[in-house]
This record gives structure tokens, sequence and C-alpha cells, in this order.
């Protein structure tokens, strides 16, 4: 196993890791496993993304490739939380922009077991098993792309904004979107589709107090509400950190960028509300959409998701149905081509055998 500094990404193959950044002492650092290691019987892939609260991989089980999430120490129960939540809502509608729990143990059902634990080192480790789905990490994707064509954007924010209204109606709160909880994929119409690996304080909001901590968003995404735990923290809340994604693909840059500036910095930041216009001239309406979702004051951004994303929908197109091919059952075949072949072979060997 490496070790990881969550804030500056710096990675040690042993624990004597020393991280950059004055605010996240070495001892934050996280375990993260390697390609080909093992938790229990599933064999790790790659590492897709180490958020604050957990560390996320392809991986494979039993030869089927799946999607594996650890929770980081001290960060169990949001993933417990995180998971009976999964359940409640795929029991609702199989929303496309989620990923589908599967059991955690193979012997039994996803209802008996939406997450796990494997005692590592002495210390049980909870997680979280999905199906795979194909991708790129957003954050990763706008490292290529910072500024993705802007009806593309458009149906990537529509999305995400369709899923936390989902979540919304199961009264809890996202509070930590951000793009590197957020996998892309491009179908083959060329139409952007999203996952979302996360769902952050997967909480109501009355238990904020007592279940909110900063690991589970980015100081740069968190809303100024959240920051200071005063005055209201609700549906724009989420819409706060929806914008924050929407400006960074408008912009080309996230609205505070994390590499520049402290911690403190960034916190400060955000309650002042201190960030510069998209300068998106060849758009209307959906930079002045994305400002205004960001404001510092939660009374001035949309209301709720539905609203924010009905703005949304009245500026681009329809986003067209996947196209999902037809699968071919090859064992059906299979089945098919060997009883044809044995019938020839019967009829063959009679005609062989007839009486001349």
């Amino acid at each position: 196993m490496k070790h990881i500094c969550p804030r500056c990404k710096r990675i040690s193959a042993d624990s004597n890791l020393w991280c950059q950044e004055v605010y996240c002492p070495a001892e934050h650092a996280v375990e993260i496993m390697d390609n080909g290691e093992w938790f229990g019987n599933i064999e790790i892939i790659e590492l897709l993304v180490v958020t604050g609260s957990s560390a996320i991989y392809r991986a494979r089980r039993s030869g089927a490739p799946v999607i594996l999430k650890i929770a980081h120490p001290g960060c169990e129960e949001r993933l417990r939380r995180e998971a009976l939540t999964f359940l409640e809502m795929s029991q609702s509608m199989a929303h496309p922009v989620l990923p589908r729990l599967l059991a955690a143990h193979q012997q039994g059902q996803v209802t008996e077991y939406p997450f796990g634990y494997i005692v590592s080192g002495s210390q049980p480790r909870l997680y979280e098993v999905f199906d795979h789905a194909d991708g790129d990490i957003l954050a990763n994707y706008l490292l290529k792309v910072p500024q993705p064509w802007f009806q593309y954007v458009g149906w990537m924010a529509i999305s995400l904004a369709d899923v936390i209204a989902l979540l919304h109606r199961f009264q809890k709160l996202h509070l930590g979107l951000n793009p590197s909880v957020i996998l892309v994929r491009f179908d083959k119409q060329d139409v952007p589709r999203l996952v979302l690996l996360d769902l952050g304080f997967a909480d109501v909001p009355a238990n904020i107090q007592k279940n909110w901590s900063p690991l589970f968003c980015p100081p740069s995404y968190t809303a100024p509400e959240v920051i200071n735990m005063d005055g209201k923290i609700g549906p724009a809340s989420d819409v706060y950190g929806l914008g924050m994604v929407l400006y960074e693909m408008l912009a080309g840059h996230p609205a505070f960028p994390q590499g520049q500036l402290k911690e403190n910095e960034i916190y400060a930041a955000v309650r002042q509300g201190a960030f510069q216009p998209t300068k998106r001239s060849d758009l209307k309406n959906i930079p002045e959409l994305a400002e205004k979702s960001i404001n510092r004051n939660y009374a001035q951004r949309p209301a709720d998701i539905l609203q924010f994303a009905a703005q949304l929908q009245a500026n681009f197109p329809l986003m067209p149905r996947e196209k999902k091919g037809v699968k071919i059952n090859w064992r059906a075949i299979g089945i098919v081509i060997g009883a044809a072949l044995a019938i020839s072979l019967i009829l063959l060997f009679a005609l062989v055998t007839l009486p001349r």
C-alpha cells in the first residue's frame, strides 16, 4: 500500500509522507492500494480518484469489472449513510446518473449488504461496490479540455441537476458537488453521460451540525453558509455546488483556484464571494445563471435545483436519449450453431449408412 495526502495528492511508498501544505499535516495521509493488490476477493485494477472521505478504484470481482469505494479512517459513518441512501434511491428508480449499487458480499442481496467491511491491519475498512461504469473523472477531463463545447456544458449541468433533484426528493442534501466525484464518458452520438460517484453529506439538513465534515467537500466548492454554519442551509446550498461546476466549465478554471491559495484563504475568498466573471460574451443567460448560482448570499441564488434546471433547459436543446446497442447473446448463438451441426452430422451419418 501507499500513502497519499488528500489535499496536495503527494504520494509516498511508505508511511514517511511529508505534505507540502502547512494546513494538511502528514498524519492526515491515507492509505491507497496499488494495481494488482487484493481487497478481500476484489482485485484492484487502478485508482480512479481520492476524495476527502474515500478512495475509489476500478476493480474486478469474480472476473467481473466493478467500482470499489473504500472509506478513509474516520469516515466510515458517512459511507454507511451514503450506501443506505444509494439503496433507497435505487429502489425508487434506476437513474442513469447514479451508479448501480451491488451487494458488498456476493453471497447476499444488496438489501442485506449495501456496504461491507474487511479487516485490514486489525482495522475494519468499510466499502461499497458498484457495477462497472466507463469514463474519466470530470476533473481530469477538464484538465485536457478546460472549456468544453457550451452544449456539452449545458447537458452535463442539466444531468447533474436532475440527479440532485432526486436526492432532494428524499429530503437529503449533497453539499459536496465538485468535478472529482463525477465520471464522464461520451456515447456513440458524442453526447456526455455522467455518473455521480459520491453523495457527499447524504443526510437531512437537521443533521448538518452533527454529521458535517470539511472532508466531504473541497474548500473551493463549499457553500459559504456551510463554512460559517449560520443561516439557512438547504436546497440552494446544492445549487451553489452545481453552479461552481457550471462556472468552472464555462470559465475554464475554478472560481477559487485551490492550488494558488491556502485553505483558510480559500474559505475567506468563498465567504467574500470574490470570484471573477466568466467573461463568456459569446453566450447569453448561462454565464449570468452560473454567477447568480454561486452568489455568497443564499437568498440570491435560484431557490432550488428544479428552478435552476428549468432556467438551464430554457437555453439548450433537449438532450438526446442514449441509443443502447443490441446485446448479442453469444451463448444462445453457440447453442443454435451446435444444434445445427449435430443435426447435420446425424443426417450425414444416415445418408452414409443407408443401403444402396
